[in-house]
């Protein structure tokens, strides 16, 4: 079942909801990039498709996530629905959980408070799953049997961590981890369960333990196994089990800001969307966390949520052959590709097992973000991915950078001082008060940098015409062009266009009076490439 977007929301209203859940110290640029790339996401032509039906077996009995500054109001227009007790930081952000009765219609219960004026956005709180192949039997699991550490070269970056430097901490949202297990032991910082509201992180069902051990289990104890970054800490934010729920995703994301994680690990995904969760992942973009995320297991599905949003890492499954691994997720969306089969693990009562799926691909991932953050603290959410993105082994024969069965390739570990970074200073400015002046009927060429890259242009007009706007199309790239009129150092009028096809150009037409116009562009997918684009404004 593909996800449903059930709110199309206009890119104005959007801009103020996420003006409101952003930090205010935020760089007031990046925070309105982050707001457009919202915008295309929820409004490109080829978004999955928003449909008026819901499959219950798929929201967690029978409740709906409604952000409102003034929920006292909404049952005093509309009483028939009951308050659930939700966890405090999700009202912290104005958001909470109601559960609509049998005896009332869930959908239109749903249209219906979408429509009150006080209402933000209201959505069904959808569950999640883990993104896991049943458990083998467990075994007594080696070093040496840890076959991807050789195939990503992670043991060369291991001398360059400061043995006494503050460790990076990754934030692990799961099922809890297994405490007591001695490869976990020192690797933990107090974490929190969101379910039960509690302190106590402890894993039943095993999954998380295997997650954050692959990322972080302890080296030279003479047990087990030892993580791709046994270095770093584990922060465990225990948010479901078999099952996730939007809201505890959310409040787990929001959990790790507030606790100063470096890195999120979701090894979890489904096909239904969130905005709120979407809002939140954008948040931890702003406080500069790396999200990684899991792009399922449905052989070949769409990358599912929360992996598909644009800020997001998504990671699928290769096999020890650097082959995708047949289960593993595909799309505009993906990212990169790691070891996925096979993968050896913690598993509960101090045993290990062996695994399969996107979800243990995740974690090398966060593993490998988490040594790059911990040889250069001061590189970028987006600075990290390029890094791993270019320093990756491409896995398709085609000239393209990029592709939509492995993203940029297989994940290797890389010293962060082997990639030059983009020499950007040629580049149009991020900040629009810094926009390149342009003329009609000139042709500019620039290039999608980097993750999260924005290129403005400033055109003066002095009369009244229509123009027409063309932007050139770039393999496996989809562009986006804002178009803004200021008047009085405000902005009176913003417009997006996005054809939402992977290489296609932009063309349209726009009519115009005298004033300032701004144009950015953005790739819709947070990706990048070497290939230049073309910009072309003239007179029809």
């Amino acid at each position: 079942m593909r996800k449903r977007m059930l709110s199309v929301v206009a890119s104005v209203a959007i801009t103020a909801l996420l003006s409101s859940i952003l930090p205010t110290n935020a760089n007031a640029q990046e925070k309105m990039s982050l707001n457009r790339l919202k915008a295309s996401f929820y409004q490109q032509k080829n978004s999955r498709a928003v449909t008026s039906t819901i499959n219950l077996s798929k929201v967690k009995d029978r409740q709906i996530l409604i952000k409102t500054k003034d929920i006292n109001k909404v049952f005093s227009k509309y009483s028939g629905i009951k308050r659930l007790n939700s966890h405090d930081i999700l009202e912290t952000k104005d958001l909470y959980i109601v559960r609509v009765p049998e005896r009332l219609n869930y959908s239109t219960t749903l249209n219906t408070l979408k429509k009150l004026p006080f209402i933000l956005s209201a959505e069904p709180n959808y569950l999640q799953e883990r993104k896991v192949s049943a458990v083998r039997k467990p075994n007594d699991l080696y070093y040496k049997k840890q076959w991807y550490l050789n195939k990503i070269g992670v043991q060369a970056l291991w001398p360059l961590i400061k043995p006494n430097a503050k460790p990076v901490t990754v934030a692990v949202l799961d099922t809890g981890v297994d405490v007591s297990h001695p490869d976990l032991k020192g690797q933990l910082v107090q974490g929190y369960d969101i379910v039960r509201h509690s302190k106590n992180v402890n894993d039943w069902d095993g999954h998380g333990t295997a997650v954050a051990g692959t990322i972080a289990a302890k080296m030279n104890n003479k047990l087990g196994i030892v993580g791709v970054n046994p270095f770093a800490k584990i922060l465990p934010v225990r948010i479901g089990g078999e099952e996730i729920a939007d809201s505890d995703s959310i409040a787990g994301i929001y959990y790790a800001i507030k606790h100063h994680a470096d890195i999120i690990n979701m090894s979890y995904g489904g096909s239904e969307g969130s905005e709120a969760e979407f809002d939140a992942i954008l948040s931890a973009a702003q406080h500069g966390i790396t999200v990684v995320a899991a792009s399922g297991n449905e052989y070949g599905g769409e990358v599912e949520y929360p992996a598909a949003y644009p800020t997001v890492i998504s990671v699928g499954s290769t096999n020890n052959k650097n082959k995708i691994s047949d289960f593993s997720n595909v799309g505009p969306q993906l990212d990169l590709v790691a070891p996925g089969e096979n993968i050896k693990v913690l598993a509960l009562k101090n045993r290990y097992a062996l695994e399969d799926g996107t979800s243990f691909s995740t974690p090398i991932v966060s593993g490998l973000v988490s040594i790059i953050k911990s040889i250069s603290p001061s590189l970028k959410p987006n600075m990290i991915e390029y890094i791993l993105e270019k320093g990756a082994i491409p896995l398709s024969k085609s000239a393209s950078t990029w592709n939509q069965n492995s993203g940029y390739g297989m994940v290797r570990a890389i010293n962060p001082s082997s990639i030059k970074l983009p020499n950007v200073n040629d580049d149009v400015s991020d900040d629009r008060a810094k926009a390149k002046t342009i003329a009609l009927n000139k042709t500019y060429t620039n290039k999608y940098d980097l993750p999260m890259d924005s290129d403005w242009y400033k055109l003066e007009v002095t009369k009244n015409m229509t123009l027409k706007v063309e932007l050139s199309g770039v393999t496996n790239m989809d562009g986006i062009v804002w178009v803004d009129k200021m008047s009085k150092g405000k902005v009176t009028k913003e417009e997006m266009h996005n054809k939402g096809k992977l290489g296609a150009k932009e063309s349209f037409t726009y009519k115009v009076t005298p004033g300032t116009y701004y144009f950015q562009i953005l790739e819709a997918n947070n990706h990048w490439s070497t290939k230049p684009y073309s910009f072309k404004i003239k007179k029809v």
